[in-house]
């Protein structure tokens, strides 16, 4: 079951990028994967974007690392996406 859209990148509307929770991309690049935001240990912490066809990230997988909060909200402005995040 997935909970609220998540809009990025439009001027005004609120960032709600949901941190360890497997969401579907509905709108931009990469349109119909799934998404995974893990935040690693480092200080300040870096993420790694976990991306792949299916919900339990067993096919198509793929992966890209942002340095820092600020570059993963670019990430996801840049791709347009728009993300239903799971209550998982």
């Amino acid at each position: 079951m997935f909970i609220s859209t998540m809009h990025v990148g439009f001027p005004g509307e609120q960032k709600m990028i949901k941190i360890g929770r497997v969401g579907k991309i509905t709108a931009g690049d990469e349109l119909g994967k799934f998404v995974r935001i893990n935040e690693l240990p480092d200080n300040p912490p870096s993420y790694l974007v976990l991306l792949a066809d299916d919900s339990e990230f067993s096919n198509g997988c793929g992966d890209y690392w942002v340095e820092n909060r600020e570059d993963l909200d670019e990430f996801f402005t840049e791709a347009h996406w728009e993300v239903e995040w799971s209550h998982r």
